[in-house]
């Protein structure tokens, strides 16, 4: 068995120009329970999280000589439907409505983010920049489509994750970074996968490092 370690070739695609872009959401993805701790709290705590990936069919990055769409992801929201919330207030924008008394009913059985999967969203794009000069685009705001737009066909697969009842088959096809975030969940630290599952390398060319709390593809 030949045991040769490579570094991987760096992401070398540039960001986007900030903008506004069409997009589609290809994956709905549960993070499960993830350990946090913000500035100036002595202890964190676990909270379940997820993310969303848009495809933008319009803008394309070439893989291994392939024409492929852009994927971009949002930063990781904690499942949560509080008014005040992150996850409520892009809801909210997105669809264009208000979550309904029995969407939002403790007693009920709430809102299932998985219906997102496949909706159209008008994306505000910014670029960012990090201390070491390298830049990457953010989501700064998700809202649904004006009335009378048709919603572009995707080309990707449609990902839906539930770290409750993970199925690996979509696991494997999740970017590896963010496997090893889904790996850190309590979910998976009590029921870890047995082997390492790699991502297709049509996906991995796509994806880059998260880079704080936004994380683009």
């Amino acid at each position: 068995m030949s045991l040769k370690a490579k570094r991987k070739p760096a992401n070398n695609i540039p960001p986007l120009d900030g903008g506004t872009y069409m997009s589609v959401c290809v994956g709905v993805i549960d993070l499960g329970e993830q350990y946090r701790q913000f500035d100036k709290q002595k202890q964190g705590k676990y909270a379940e999280e997820c993310m969303f990936i848009f495809e933008i069919p319009s803008e394309r990055v070439q893989v291994d000589g392939e024409d492929k769409p852009r994927w971009l992801s949002s930063k990781r929201y904690t499942v949560s439907l509080h008014e005040r919330s992150a996850l409520y207030q892009m809801l909210t924008s997105w669809r264009g409505k208000a979550l309904s008394d029995a969407e939002l009913d403790p007693e009920g059985d709430g809102f299932d983010l998985m219906q997102m999967a496949g909706q159209g969203a008008m994306l505000s794009v910014s670029v960012a920049e990090k201390d070491d000069g390298s830049r990457h685009n953010k989501i700064e705001a998700v809202t649904g489509f004006p009335k009378g737009i048709p919603v572009p066909e995707t080309e990707s697969e449609i990902l839906v994750f539930d770290a409750d009842d993970p199925d690996m088959e979509v696991f494997g096809k999740l970017p590896e970074w963010i496997q090893d975030v889904i790996r850190k969940s309590t979910q998976f630290a009590d029921n870890a996968p047995d082997e390492k599952v790699d991502i297709p390398p049509d996906q991995e060319a796509q994806t880059a490092e998260p880079a704080g709390e936004e994380c683009p593809i």
